[in-house]
């Protein structure tokens, strides 16, 4: 990390579709936060980090193990778990904890402190990654046994890292159901996620029509990641797109963010204008006459 940067700790719910998923299903008996961690650390640097497990059900007790696991991105954006150690992003051996079993009466709460250190040698600089699982067996009110579990994802920064994220294509399409919405490819050619977040402003005869956020989009360092954006309302017939958006993880930046180009999506007119002439007409821009569903 360079000496201008300030050790930052950061505390992002970033999870994606998927990863809420993963959440959501283990919540009905157990419950762990952060659901993430976001940390800088400089080379050797001791750090703690607080965990707090809660038993959901107010009836039953429950025993849950603890373990850790590494863990990446997917094209989505979703998290991906494997064994401990078996990513060249693993920080698991990084990452101690206390016993790997806690009991937990109905409804009680307790902290575990996850204890940090990186080396004094890193293998390189940039982005490492843990999971804190936890998981416990319980029977379901069929009395069949299930294993529930849940994870506390740790992202650590250590070293000189940047994030450099940029919008790569754009393009007006459908969600599944039929609705109009924008797609959006993104790069990053850091050794550090990016975490953007921003507007789309949908203008037309120079009157702004729709403003729709974004927010925790996730870009994997040295990766690529693709985002389909359902519109709040139908498109006027002639609509300017543009995407402001922030990456608020910039280690390299002395504020820890940096702003992006403004990014303009090209519609219909604008593609057909930059093609070649005999170029075969572009049929992939969305039918702006649909109806629009929520963003959910």
């Amino acid at each position: 990390m360079p000496a201008k940067m300030p050790i930052r700790v950061v505390l992002a719910a970033f999870l994606a579709a998927g990863s809420l998923a993963f959440m959501a299903e283990a919540q009905s008996r157990i419950g762990l936060q952060p659901a993430s961690v976001e940390l800088e650390m400089a080379p050797g640097q001791p750090m703690r980090q607080v965990v707090t497990v809660a038993n959901m059900d107010t009836a039953r007790p429950v025993s849950v193990s603890l373990s850790l696991a590494d863990w990446s991105y997917d094209a989505a954006g979703a998290p991906v778990f494997v064994a401990a150690g078996e990513t060249d992003t693993s920080a698991t051996g990084w990452a101690r904890y206390g016993a790997p079993t806690i009991s937990l009466a109905p409804g009680q709460s307790k902290q575990v402190v996850v204890s940090l250190s990186t080396p004094q040698q890193l293998a390189r600089p940039g982005d490492y990654r843990l999971a804190l699982l936890a998981s416990s067996v319980v029977k379901d009110e069929a009395g069949s046994w299930q294993k529930h579990q849940i994870a506390s994802l740790f992202s650590l920064t250590a070293g000189d890292a940047s994030s450099r994220p940029k919008i790569t294509d754009s393009r007006l399409t459908v969600t599944a159901s039929g609705a109009p919405a924008i797609g959006l490819d993104f790069a990053n050619s850091g050794n550090a996620h990016a975490r953007l977040e921003g507007v789309i402003e949908i203008r037309s005869e120079g009157e702004t029509v729709l403003t729709q956020t974004l927010s925790d989009v996730i870009v994997p360092e040295n990766g690529t990641r693709s985002l389909l954006v359902p519109l709040d309302q139908a498109l006027p017939a002639d609509p300017e797109i543009e995407i402001r958006l922030t990456n608020l993880f910039s280690p390299q930046s002395k504020s820890g963010e940096k702003a992006l180009p403004v990014h303009k999506v090209k519609t219909g007119d604008e593609i057909e204008a930059e093609a070649p002439a005999k170029a075969a007409p572009v049929t992939e821009v969305a039918d702006l006459s649909l109806p629009v569903g929520g963003l959910n």
